[in-house]
């Protein structure tokens, strides 16, 4: 079967090989700069050579400097999907374009048109067809009005130029046709090999960095004087010095009068990019290739911005270099070039030969931005993978390099450790990969997971970095662990080999990297990177006799290997990987001289859940992590039980001051069971105190992104009348809320639903008021960064369970809030219109009774109709004085403190909110109206109220009335609004932590 495997793998291949085509392009281009204007003037020229075995009568070019022309366009709709804004609403000189077109084929005018939908597509309408085997020559000029920098890639800041994505360059054609696409900040690129001959115009104090090789003689010898120059400076301990004219203008030297031009050129490139600022220092070094020993000039341009950090860029540029061609295969080209430049689509963007980065903030920073852009040399650049559809080809597998390089290089280094406040917080011991790691766990623990395999447009903006990048990096670090680093390199090397300068697709990876191997990769590439399965392998049992009888179980969805390791006194004796095929699997080890076992010892494996990976020895319960305790927050080890505590103070009206500890396990990453206990000593109460939360969360495959159960308690004193624990409440709360969808989904609305039940003792002694009930709920929320939509409906139902009366109600209810943005400067403001219905249908009361706490209220719930014990309260069974004023932003929803509106039949109400476009941003105004089934089965006449209100975002508002309808006025048997106008100031508190929807507020 082996033999018929391998026969069956060299056949494929070889036909493989027989059937592959790419196209050619190689192009010349003029281009001159206008740096008063900010515009290219260019004229290019390209031949198109047709090595496909198709007839092409046309053929698609990308002109991307027109997506930055208006706010229309798919990189404009796309950046406000994002929340930035520039291009949505910016000045037309923000804005950037692509004109004075005029093809011409083979020097013959052709016809040629824009795409319908996208105006940074065109297509030229061939003359004649273009045979297989056949070229064509097509040439054009072309303008371009260069946008700012601060919008993508392309544009300028000042006199700072970056010149990316530029001139007109034709679409990839293969086996799928054309791959004609927009661009976008969020999906990068997919271009054909080729050659570049490119002479750039401008002002000879100009220092460009660029791809390809330097042909001028005279930029030569003018960048070799420039890096001497620094390179003294340096020395004496000058990290930056200014150049050229004495003369400044906004912070840049003067353009001098005389032009000069430049050439360079490249061989087995899909790309051409140059940058160009008058202030840049120039670094110049070498490396020595470890496989040819052939040496590369390594260059690296900056500015003043940090040039304390930038004096170690020629390092970071040859090391790069040099572990990436000992990874993958020796870089190809003369020369690679790092510049400082100001850019928008993340810390770096590479280019063919030459990369751009922003900011960094420090060494660490720099250096892994600089060897991360510089690896797209090989991923993306020797290795030209389709980026839109397929990222995660050189993303991914660049971070796998990257983590590595920061491992080889610094194997103690604490990366994450040092950005999250120093190692502050128990963060300690967490390094370059841990980084990954837990980005990757947080996100899929919150359900929000994405699988690998999307296209780069449709990931959401977190997942895009998260699973792109991270994750698969992750997936690719296991395949390495799994493999051993000598195998691993192999297939790299043998990958890079074959598939060089050429378009590799997924499956084109899978065969080189399943053929070197001689490995099923199907977990890998059908699981792990299709999906968002998860990897979850538990440790079911140890058995040491004669010897040592390990028995791991899969709990998860991936059937991928696992490594089981053996430990003495902390440190692994010997390891063993079951391969993948079985459910259980029993692993044996002569040894028997343990006191651990340990799934995944070296933490390579991207499980969510890491706690039932351990077995020690010692104990009674040997699959029981130790327990860990630590202050206010930390990292979830995985050989650890993490408790995590911190003394909080709280009070309210009943219980007064209140000290406690608070206990949780809600650590980064999150686990599948959290819990949060707060037990505080109540003063007033002489008693205990609090809240505590205990929930699990499962990932379903389908359907539901996550789901989770949980029961929740809560204790507090509710009386001030009675003295010490003689009047509290006590509440059971079961709970089970699930996020609705696929995790692949990109959407821009989120479905929860929520069930509940509740057991609650209200205690006044010597009566004990006992309640249940259960309430069901959906919500769904649309958001867009000038619209925002929440929706819910609610059925619920609760009875007194203690007295004979056994009272109760059910209620129906259903509410929308919708949030326009109507200020789109930097002010963003917005008006809120909210409508509200709500229907008692199930009623059960005797004449006299009290129902006021089953009733809805136009002014919101107060505290003894917060049944559900949802939201806290400060005096919570108040009915005058400050603490009755607070109101729940719930039923009528009016900004009224009156009891007016309190009915169990039907209400209608609704809301409108304005924030004012004054400074500071929290004022506002109100206007509420609504009405509802009185005591005769009637609805009332509509009710008014309007006023101003002060609000801080969800948690904190207050409002004050500055007219009402007599309705509402009279309720407070006052004369006028303002007579007693204290009483009539409401305001709203929402800080309830515990059972709460899926959301990374709810933990921080």
């Amino acid at each position: 079967m082996y033999r018929l495997t391998l026969l069956f793998l060299f056949a494929a291949t070889t036909g493989f090989a027989q059937n592959y085509w790419q196209q050619e392009v190689n192009y010349t281009i003029d281009v001159k700069l206008d740096d008063e204007n900010h515009t290219l003037s260019a004229y290019e020229e390209f031949l198109y050579i047709n090595n496909s075995p198709d007839q092409l009568d046309t053929i698609y070019i990308h002109i991307w400097p027109n997506a930055y022309k208006n706010g229309e366009t798919a990189l404009a709709k796309q950046q406000y999907n994002n929340k930035k804004l520039i291009l949505k609403y910016g000045d037309d000189d923000v804005k950037g374009y692509i004109d004075s077109l005029d093809f011409k084929v083979n020097g013959e005018p052709v016809k040629w048109d824009y795409h319908p939908e996208y105006i940074d597509i065109c297509y030229i309408v061939l003359n004649k067809p273009l045979y297989s085997g056949n070229e064509v020559k097509v040439s054009t000029p072309f303008h371009v009005k260069l946008p700012s920098g601060r919008i993508s890639r392309l544009g300028h800041i000042k006199q700072s130029y970056q010149i990316t994505q530029w001139y007109p360059k034709p679409a990839v054609y293969d086996k799928n046709g054309w791959n004609a696409f927009p661009y976008l900040n969020q999906g990068e690129f997919y271009s054909e090999y080729g050659s570049f001959n490119v002479s750039i115009t401008l002002p000879e104090n100009y220092v460009v960095g660029a791809t390809g090789d330097l042909r001028t003689e005279s930029e030569i010898n003018f960048l070799n004087d420039r890096a001497k120059t620094t390179a003294a400076n340096v020395e004496e301990g000058i990290n930056f010095t200014e150049f050229g004219a004495v003369t400044v203008k906004n912070g840049f030297p003067e353009s001098s009068k005389t032009m000069k031009t430049i050439q360079f050129t490249q061989d087995n490139v899909h790309d051409f990019a140059w940058f160009a600022d008058k202030r840049f220092n120039v670094l110049k070094s070498s490396v020595k290739l470890p496989h040819s020993g052939r040496s590369v000039t390594s260059w690296a341009m900056y500015t003043e911005n940090e040039a304390e950090l930038w004096i170690k860029a020629s390092e970071y540029l040859n090391d790069a270099v040099y572990y990436y061609s000992l990874w993958n295969g020796d870089y190809p080209y003369n020369n690679v070039t790092a510049v400082d430049g100001t850019i928008s689509a993340g810390g770096g963007m590479e280019y063919p030969n030459v990369t751009v980065i922003g900011g960094s903030g420090n060494d660490y920073q720099l250096e892994v931005v600089i060897v991360h852009e510089v690896g797209h040399n090989w991923f993306y650049g020797q290795l030209g993978t389709n980026e839109r559809v397929h990222g995660w080809m050189d993303e991914g597998m660049n971070t796998l390099n990257e983590v590595r390089y920061v491992q080889t290089k610094y194997p103690d280094n604490q990366a994450l450790s040092d950005m999250v406040l120093g190692g502050a917080f128990h963060f300690e011991d967490l390094d370059h990969h841990d980084m990954s790691d837990i980005s990757y766990r947080m996100i899929a623990a919150l359900g929000e997971d994405q699988p690998i395999e999307t296209h780069s447009a449709k990931f959401t903006s977190a997942n895009y970095g998260v699973v792109m990048y991270q994750k698969t990096g992750l997936v690719f670090f296991y395949l390495r662990d799994y493999l051993g680093d000598e195998l691993f390199d192999k297939c790299m090397r043998e990958y890079y080999a074959e598939w060089e300068f050429k378009h590799p697709q997924p499956e084109d990876m899978r065969r080189s990297l399943e053929k070197t191997s001689g490995k099923d990769l199907s977990w890998l590439f059908e699981d792990l990177i299709q999906t968002t399965n998860h990897v979850d392998y538990k440790l079911k049992k140890v058995k040491i006799d004669e010897d040592v009888a390990v028995t791991v179980k899969n709990v998860g969805h991936v059937d991928g290997p696992i490594e089981v390791a053996t430990l003495a006194n902390g440190k692994v004796i010997e390891t063993k990987w079951v391969e993948p095929g079985t459910k259980k699997s029993v692993v044996r080890f002569e040894n028997t001289n343990i006191d651990g076992v340990r799934i995944d010892p070296g933490i390579n494996i991207p499980e969510i859940n890491r706690q039932n990976n351990s077995w020690k020895k010692q104990g009674i319960f040997g699959k029981w992590e130790g327990l860990n305790t630590e202050v206010l927050i930390g990292d979830n080890e995985p050989e650890q039980t993490n408790l995590f505590w911190l003394p909080v103070i709280a009070g309210n009206l009943y219980d007064g001051f209140m000290i406690g500890p608070t206990f949780h396990n809600f650590g980064i990453p999150f686990n599948k069971f959290g819990y949060l206990v707060s037990p505080f000593f109540s003063f007033k109460r002489e008693f205990v105190s609090g809240v505590a939360d205990f929930n699990y969360n499962f990932y379903p495959k389908r359907n539901l992104k996550i789901s989770k159960f949980g029961l929740s308690f809560k204790t507090f004193k509710q009386d001030s009348s009675v003295r010490a624990n003689d009047g509290y409440y006590l509440a059971v709360l079961p709970y089970w809320t699930a996020k609705i969808g696929h995790r692949g989904d990109d959407k821009p609305y989120t479905q929860t639903i929520r069930v509940q039940s509740m057991y609650r003792q209200d205690v006044l002694q010597p009566v004990t008021l006992e309640r249940a009930g259960a309430y069901a709920e959906y919500q769904f929320t649309y958001s867009k960064p000038d619209h925002y939509f929440i929706g819910k409906s609610r059925f619920d139902y609760i009875r007194e369970i203690s007295t004979t009366l056994q009272e109760g109600a059910g209620r129906f209810t259903v509410e929308g809030t919708y949030k326009y943005r109507y200020l789109k400067n930097k002010q963003k403001r917005w008006i809120e219109i909210r409508g509200f219905l709500g229907h008692t249908y199930f009623a059960d009361f005797t004449g006299d009774s009290d129902d006021t706490p089953y009733a809805f209220s136009l002014s919101g719930a107060t505290g003894f109709q917060d049944l559900f014990l949802d939201e806290y309260f400060m005096g919570r069974n108040e009915i005058t004085g400050t603490w009755s004023q607070q109101r729940v932003e719930n039923m009528g929803g009016f900004k009224s403190t009156s009891y007016y509106g309190t009915a169990t039949g039907t209400m209608v109400a609704g809301n409108m909110y304005m924030d004012l476009p004054l400074k500071p941003g929290f004022f506002g105004v109100f206007v509420d109206a609504g009405s509802f089934q009185d005591g005769t089965g009637s609805m009332s006449p509509v009710a008014l109220n309007t006023g101003l209100g002060i609000r801080l975002g969800n948690i904190f508002g207050i409002y004050f009335p500055m007219w009402m309808s007599d309705e509402i006025l009279n309720s407070f048997n006052t004369s006028g609004v303002f007579d007693e106008y204290g009483k009539k100031i409401r305001f709203t508190m929402s800080i309830n932590l515990v059972n709460k929807p899926f959301s990374l507020s709810n933990f921080i």
